[in-house]
């Protein structure tokens, strides 16, 4: 063989050579880049396991959970706003109260100057001259009580009735004149359960007594005649009915006889002693306005929990939610590769979550392992995994991130 044969192999040799070295040169480096690109992923996986980690270890609240949370929360704020509306307001109504009401009359005769009394006055229940007189001072006195604290109103006034009546008959009146003596004294009386009036008034006999005599002999009568002196009492509840009238019955009066040479004062005041049952109106009221306000922000507060919990059911129960729709469709589809599971599974060695059914359903296909369903809380959560010796692939669905993304593609 030629030497310039020779020198021609030598350089296809090196050639050779010099070719394998880089390619394995470059195979090496595309090695180091793609162990640097996969170390980079296995660390962006890693980070993003440890951060659905930390998601899943957040505690999930279940339906039932749910439901006794709003409802327990109903009865806290019903109970709530009733004992601080109760607390802070008197409420309309007509209600039975028992009234007692009591009095007393008294008076003093005072005499005119005279040779046979010593005192300047004479006092009740005796019998008296008449000529004698110069005025009579009297006292009424009259007591009002309830066994409950109300609103009402009251008026008072002392009246005097004149009356010339038949000899024979009393209750034919020949003349009568009537004056209001003192002007009406009203009250209005807030959350009380009663009252009392203690009023005095001097009469004077003579005005009166001429007064009747004059008109006696005007017309040449023969008749009875007598000073009648009332404390006229009218109360009304808050609404304006009346639970004692000016007019009633048991009045309190002082009856003087006129043009009599004796005379015997008489006193109607014991049947005004007396108890009885009455109905009074009870307006609303506001008693605390502080409690008030706090009721009606319990109660705003209950209608807002009501709402919320009808429409949670609402939302769960009267039709099917997209979480429903979504797993019975992944259920039917795939029922062939799906293993249904009663019991939560136990999962160990490192978690990969899958972000779709679908990525889960292609690990499947490639290690030709079955998909273990169970569902967490009905009709929220459930979770698909296939497990290998060393792994166990997971896909979580879940109806709020459902809604969410619905609500992203609304949007």
């Amino acid at each position: 063989m030629s030497k310039k044969n020779k020198n021609k192999k030598l350089d296809e040799a090196i050639d050779a050579i010099m070719s394998g070295e880089m390619i394995k040169s470059k195979k090496e480096k595309e090695a180091n880049v793609s162990e640097e690109i996969d170390s980079q992923f296995k660390a962006s996986d890693s980070d993003k396991l440890d951060y659905e980690s930390n998601i899943n270890k957040t505690k999930y609240v279940s339906y039932n959970q749910r439901l006794i949370a709003n409802i327990l929360l109903i009865v806290i704020f019903s109970i709530l706003t009733i004992v601080l509306l109760v607390s802070s307001i008197t409420i309309k109504s007509r209600s039975s109260v028992l009234y007692k009401q009591t009095s007393n009359l008294d008076y003093k005769v005072y005499l005119k100057e005279n040779n046979y009394y010593d005192e300047p006055y004479l006092n009740k229940n005796m019998q008296y001259i008449a000529s004698l007189i110069d005025n009579i001072d009297v006292s009424f006195n009259y007591n009002f009580n309830i066994n409950q604290n109300i609103n009402y109103t009251y008026m008072y006034y002392i009246k005097s009735d004149v009356l010339v009546m038949d000899s024979k008959d009393e209750s034919k009146v020949i003349y009568k004149k009537s004056d209001k003596l003192t002007e009406p004294d009203y009250f209005t009386m807030d959350n009380s359960n009663g009252f009392s009036i203690n009023k005095d008034i001097k009469i004077d006999y003579s005005k009166y007594n001429d007064l009747v005599k004059s008109f006696k002999n005007s017309y040449a009568i023969s008749a009875d005649s007598n000073l009648v002196l009332s404390l006229c009492i009218e109360i009304k509840d808050e609404k304006g009915n009346i639970i004692k009238s000016i007019d009633s019955s048991d009045t309190m009066k002082l009856t003087i006889p006129l043009t009599e040479q004796m005379i015997n004062i008489g006193m109607d005041y014991k049947e005004v002693n007396n108890s009885d049952n009455i109905k009074v109106y009870k307006d609303f009221s506001i008693q605390n306005s502080i409690l008030f306000a706090l009721s009606l922000l319990s109660l705003i507060i209950l209608v807002v929990v009501v709402i919320r919990l009808l429409l949670f059911i609402r939302k769960t129960t009267s039709k099917k939610s997209i979480y429903d729709i979504t797993l019975s469709k992944i259920l039917k589809e795939y029922d062939r590769v799906i293993v249904n599971s009663r019991k939560m599974i136990d999962i160990n060695g490192a978690v990969v979550d899958v972000d779709s059914f679908n990525e889960l359903l292609d690990v499947r296909d490639n290690i030709e392992k079955p998909i273990i369903f169970h569902e967490i809380h009905k009709r929220e959560k459930s979770i698909f995994i296939v497990k290998t010796e060393n792994e166990t692939y997971r896909y979580t669905l879940k109806l709020v991130d459902l809604e969410k993304d619905q609500q992203t593609k609304k949007d």
